[in-house]
Parts: structure tokens; sequence; C-alpha cells
């Protein structure tokens, strides 16, 4: 027994010498030791280094592996960046120093540091393609200009200038709802990112993967050694539908064709300001677009160099929309260019045929309105009783007028049943009122007026919905809205048998290797609910629009046996400005295979015939180089 409590004794004793011992240790770790373990923790550190990747170029459509039509590109540059706040107390000292340095003026500096898009913490760029002088100036004297930096990166080049902008769009800083939305795809707060156009749209493929490095380093800033590293990916490059030569060609077109219209006088006598327009060259089977273009115009590096005073005025002044894609962002009444549809609307619902035979009067009233609201054609002769074909040629209103007034009397017999509405349901399946899902930013929708909307119209509509409503719309007047693009496509659907195809600016992506990573487009499932002779009919319809109507006069001489051109003019009325000039067309050797469609309009240009007619004709000349004899016939025209 007392063996045993011996061994306790002792066994205890080692237990209390341990336990005293790990003690002293961990004191000595703690207290004596502590400050050795800290001075080596801060003498060594990892620092990470993050490498910015060569953004993607932008190619046109003829571009080849081995001759790249580069339509945006990369140039290098050495940019001055301010970060707000490392400043200090000295901004107004730095910002001074800066503008003495690069040449930038201060109030230019202190505008692009006080932008409320970007964040304090970001390294705003503020100057561009400095010298080495200011660069080792700038290095030389930290103490002199805390938080500024100047970095040897690529910006942007846009070698077409103002040409095809609104397509290209543009790139700049990220801003602080961007980096919101994308920090979680490894954005940070110095990346340049696309704002607009492909740039924006196809962001996630142009723009590549950082490099990053990570790397030992004493307290210093000495680097001991690389721990990891990461070269950057360049982005892929993106090939587009759009064709450079067609682009610029469009553009020339359009451009004279709106000073020749500046020559003409509107109904009043005043001359017409023609001072905005479009033109959309589609392919009619694939949506592919050929052409895009939107005036007034803009050079995007005046957003990657920073706009000057003068540059600012013009692109905020919303009088001029210099930033406005008019093809898709903006949405206008498409007058007479409408009727194809809308006739093609009342065949589908059974209010006419194509065999059938309609009065065009000069003056329509619906039946049984007392209020004496009449709706007047372009001429105030009585043309007699046509076809639909010949009521497209010469573009009668009154026979599309009473059309309206039967689509209107379905919806007054049955407010409340199912369909009451035909004529809207009828347009939105040809993609009306609905962006069309081309692949560019800020597309808008448009409006097809129905008895829905009307009644939340209190001031245009205190009655609710009236038959001007149906018979406004009949003729692509009243209160509807389409784009451009709107346009063109539900034409492409006429002319490839049906198929409402997705616009797209962008055929393929390609990547660093060479390699085509995927291709874009060509989606053409979705179909109009009209039969192969349907659409023959009004194709042919179109084609005697350009033989002996409406355009005649602007495809005098054209070879029109040897290319086929088939379309509408449109004059359409716009509240305070004078009228919207329109043309639709397609064209084409083969009369049932359209290649392309194309589709003109200008503001404040006057009559379809006079304005937008010549300006296609202009574009086809292009097309076709050794069919056309690039002319511009002078139009003067009383119809629509």
């Amino acid at each position: 027994m007392e063996k045993a409590t011996s061994r306790l004794r002792v066994l205890a004793l080692l237990v209390v010498v341990m336990f005293l011992a790990l003690s002293t240790r961990l004191w000595f770790l703690q207290v004596l030791a502590s400050q050795g373990f800290n001075k080596e923790a801060h003498a060594q550190s990892i620092r990470t280094v993050y490498t910015d990747p060569l953004r993607g170029q932008i190619l046109d459509a003829t571009s080849t592996p081995t001759h790249p039509v580069v339509v945006v590109g990369n140039q290098e540059s050495r940019e001055v960046r301010i970060m707000p706040s490392e400043l200090g107390d000295q901004g107004e000292a730095v910002v001074l120093r800066v503008s003495q340095i690069t040449g930038v003026p201060v109030k230019e500096i202190a505008k692009t540091l006080q932008d409320p898009k970007y964040l304090p913490t970001q390294a705003i760029p503020v100057a561009e393609f400095v010298s080495k002088k200011v660069k080792f100036d700038i290095a030389e004297h930290p103490e002199q200009f805390p938080g500024v930096s100047v970095q040897s990166t690529f910006v942007r080049s846009y070698p077409l200038g103002t040409t095809a902008a609104h397509v290209l769009g543009y790139t700049g800083l990220i801003d602080s709802t961007q980096l919101d939305d994308w920090k979680k795809l490894g954005y940070g707060p110095n990346d340049i990112v696309g704002k607009n156009g492909v740039e924006l749209s196809y962001e996630q493929y142009l723009h590549g993967q950082q490099g990053v490095t990570r790397l030992l380093v004493n307290s210093d800033g000495d680097v001991l050694s690389t721990v990891s590293s990461t070269k950057p990916t360049p982005g892929d490059d993106v090939q587009l539908s759009l064709n450079d030569h067609i682009q610029r060609l469009a553009q020339k077109a359009l451009l004279a064709g709106m000073q020749h219209a500046r020559s003409y006088h509107d109904q009043n006598g005043d001359l017409l300001r023609a001072d905005a327009g479009t033109v959309v060259v589609m392919d009619a089977h694939t949506g592919g677009i050929v052409a895009m273009v939107s005036t007034p115009s803009y050079n995007p590096l005046w957003y990657e160099r920073g706009a000057t005073a003068a540059q600012s005025k013009y692109l905020n002044n919303g009088n001029i929309g210099a930033v406005n894609d008019r093809a898709i962002q903006l949405a206008y009444t498409p007058g007479s260019t409408f009727k194809p549809i809308t006739g093609l609307a009342a065949v589908k619902e059974g209010y006419a045929s194509l065999s059938g035979s309609y009065d065009c009067v000069g003056k329509y009233t619906h039946p049984g309105d007392t209020s004496g609201a009449q709706f007047v054609n372009w001429t105030s002769v009585d043309l007699g009783y046509m076809s639909i074909a010949t009521a497209l040629e010469k573009s009668c209103d009154t026979v599309f007028d009473a059309f309206g007034s039967d689509f209107y009397y379905t919806w007054a017999n049955n407010p409340l049943g199912a369909n009451a509405d035909p004529l809207q349901g009828d347009l939105r399946q040809w993609g009306f009122e609905q962006p069309t899902g081309i692949d560019l930013p800020f597309e808008t929708g448009g409006l097809i007026p129905d008895p829905a909307w009307a009644s939340d119209q209190k001031t245009l509509f205190p009655y609710g919905w009236v038959p001007g409503g149906d018979i406004l719309t009949m003729i692509g007047s009243g209160y509807v809205q389409v784009t451009p693009l709107q346009l063109a496509r539900a034409y492409a659907a006429i002319a490839n048998g049906g198929h409402l195809c997705t616009p797209h600016v962008v055929d393929q992506i390609i990547g660093p290797d060479g390699s085509v990573a995927k291709k874009i487009g060509g989606d053409c499932d979705q179909t109009v609910p009209y039969t192969a002779d349907q659409l023959s009919y009004i194709r042919g319809a179109l084609g005697s629009v350009v033989t002996g109507g409406t355009a005649q006069c602007a495809f005098a001489g054209f070879p029109l046996s040897r290319v086929m051109v088939a379309g509408k003019t449109g004059t359409a009325e716009r509240a305070n400005k004078q009228d919207t000039s329109w043309f639709a067309s397609m064209v084409g050797p083969n009369p049932d295979k359209p290649d392309y469609v194309i589709v003109t309009m200008v503001e404040q240009g006057g009559f379809g015939g006079q304005t937008a007619a010549p300006i296609t004709r202009q574009v086809i000349d292009g097309l076709y180089p050794k069919i056309g004899d690039a002319s511009t016939p002078s139009c003067v025209t009383t119809d629509r």
C-alpha cells in the first residue's frame, strides 16, 4: 500500500514538472520571443501584382486570318492616373502640378475626378499618351504627386472614326454600377470595360483574363522571390457581320442624300431640314447586319481620351441626339411602309382578299360616324377601285382606312372577347412593340396602340378607343412607333418566305489561337402566319412601287431586269417637325429570293420618294457596282 502511494506521488510530481516546463516555454514564446517573430513576419510579406490582358480586336466581315481588317484595335499608351483617396490635403496642388506637366486643363482633370461614376479608391485616368519625361518626373518626386501614377497600358483605337460608332461603341473605366454587377466575375475598380455597342455587348469575350503574380518581398519592398505567376490571357477577337466597305458607302449615301434634300421645300414653303437619319442593310436570310448607319454620329475616341468642352456640349445636346442609335434606340411613325404588313393582316382576318377590288376615294369617313372626322388621301381625287397591289403601288390611304374600320368593328362588337383587337395581335406577330433581340444594348420596343393602352391615355383618348385608332394604325400613322430595324426585320420576313430572323452584328468569336470559339446569329426559327403565295403577292406589289409607283423616279434608268428592287415609300407626319421620309426595300438578282433588305429613314426629309428612296438607290448601286450608275435622281413628288 505504501509502495503504491509512493508511486502516485512520484507520478504527480512528474506531471507538475511537465506542466511547469510547458508553461515556461509558452511564456517564452509569447513574451520574450514575440518581438523576434514579429520582426521576421514584417520582414517578409506577399505582394500580388495584376497584369491587364490585351483586349480583343473587333474585325469586319471580310477579315481573314492572313488579311485582318481591324475596325477596333489597341494602341500602346502611357496613362496618368489619380487616386482621389490618396491625395490627402494636397488635392488642389497635385491637380495643378499634373495639369502643368501634362497640358490637360485643371478644370478637365477636376471634372473627371468629381464624376460620380468613379469611386474615390479608383485610379482614375486623366491623361493619355504622355511622354517618358512625364513618367520620370512623377516617379522622381512622389512627395509632390501622392496618389498619382503613370501606367503603361493599351488604349482602344478606332480607325473608322465616326463610321459605325453606334455599332462599335467605346470603352472606359468601370463605373460603380458595373463594378457592383461584375465584381463576382473577377472585375476590379481599375478595369477598363465596354460602355456601349459591341464593346459592351461582347465584354465577356473581349476583356480577357488578368495575369496574377505573387511576389515575396521584404519590409523595404525588395522582391525576394516569385511565389507564383500566371500570364494574362488576351481577349477574344470579335468578327462582325458588318462590312466596312458597305458601311462607309451607306454613310456617304445618307449624308449626301440629306444634303441634297435640304434644297427641297416642304408643303409650307420652308426648306427641308433633313438633319438626322439611318440606313440599315440586312441579310434577308440570316439577319446579319451588313451596314447600320446612324447620323448625327460621334467619334468613340472622345470617350476614350476625354471629350473637350465643345465635344461634351455636342454629345449632351438632346436636340442633336448624336449618342442615339436611330436604327434601334429611337422609334418613329412608319407611314405607308406599314401598309404591306397591315394589308396582309386584313387578308388574314378576312376583311380583304388578294383578288378583291377596293375603292380609293379622296376622303374617307368611318360608317356611322357623326363626329365629322375625315381621313384624307394624299390626293383629293377619287382614283376608283383597285387591288391591294395597286393600292400599295399608288399608296392609297383610304383603301387601308376602310380595312381599319373593319378591325374597329371587330373590337367594338366584342371588346372583352378573345382576340378582340386582331390588328394589334397580328402586328405583334411580326415582332413590333418588342425588341428585335439584336446583340446591341439599349434597344427600344416601340408601340402598337390598342384599346388597353388608350384607356390609360385620358388626354389623347378621353372617350376610350375610337375608330381612328385602328384606321390610322392601318396606314402607319397616329401613335404607331417602330424602329427602323424592326421594319427591316419584318420586310426580311416578306423577302425570305416568312422567317423572322433575329438581327445580329457579330458573326463569330475568334479565340487567341485563331480558332473559331463561337458562331453567332442565324436564328430564323420564328415565322409569321402567312402563306408563300401571300408573301409572293406582296413582293410583286412592292416591285410595282419601283417600276410604276411612288419610287419610280428614284430608280429611273436602273437595270431592274438584272437586279430586282421592291419596296415601299413612306411619309410620316411628326408633331412639331417636318415629315419623316422612309423607304423600306428588298433587293437581289433573284426576285423570289432577295439578298438584302434596306431601310432608309430621314428625319424631316419630306416625302419618301423624294429623299429616302434616292438614298437607297445609291446604296444599291454600291452593293452591285457593275449594275448601277451611282447617279442621284432629283425626285419631287406629292404622294406618299
